[in-house]
């Protein structure tokens, strides 16, 4: 008999223009989750554009625009990451985003005034937007992800390019993990698979068994 692994693990990868982080953000509207982790968004500077990555704590971003988050920048040439960057401030988030996600749940089980058929904990979801190939050098970066990739406690939503990056041979070979790859012929099904689906594992489930 086949073994059913339970998904837990949802990215969408896809050429650049195709919806990736704006069907992140409808997923986490519909279902209310609240995701700790983070976002990279690419500023247009005088010079040349840069990308800085925020922190995301509880479904709410912290944007910062300092030369302690700006990842990468994007000459016309080639883009360019600052993998020391990566290193200590995409650590940083990652760590964060546990750090809040268990003490979410730590304050969910010592609440002892509440009614136990009352709770609807939220789910330790973790946000990476997202995983890209700046990062090739950032090595402790790309453990840390690999390790909460690998944290069954978790489950985690994302966006990862889909060249150039070590990370989603990583997940494509991951049981748990679901990639999506997201073109403009395909959208208008993921977002009917999203509205037909009562929550975030129920869509997992049905997206898992396409």
């Amino acid at each position: 008999m086949q073994r059913i692994t339970t998904k837990r693990i949802f990215f969408v990868t896809g050429e650049q223009g195709c919806g990736k982080s704006t069907f992140l953000a409808a997923l986490m509207q519909k279902y209310a989750l609240q995701p700790s982790g983070f976002i990279t968004k690419k500023e247009e500077a005088v010079k040349e554009p840069a990308l800085y990555m925020h922190p995301v704590v509880a479904g709410t971003a912290i944007y910062r625009y300092t030369t302690g988050n700006k990842v990468g920048i994007c000459p016309q040439q080639k883009p360019i990451g600052f993998a020391p960057i990566f290193d200590i401030f995409g650590v940083m988030c990652l760590k964060q985003a546990e750090e809040v996600i268990l003490s979410s749940i730590g304050d969910e089980h010592s609440d002892a005034d509440c009614d136990a058929a009352s709770l609807s904990p939220a789910l330790p979801v973790i946000l990476m937007d997202e995983l890209g190939f700046m990062e090739a050098e950032a090595e402790l970066f790309f453990r840390a992800v690999c390790d909460l990739l690998s944290d069954s406690r978790y489950y985690i939503i994302g966006a990862v390019k889909p060249h150039g990056t070590r990370f989603l041979p990583v997940l494509e070979q991951m049981p748990e993990a679901i990639v999506y790859r997201l073109t403009l012929q395909n959208r208008i099904k993921l977002y009917e698979r999203l509205e037909q689906a009562q929550n975030f594992t129920s869509f997992l489930d049905a997206i898992g068994a396409e």
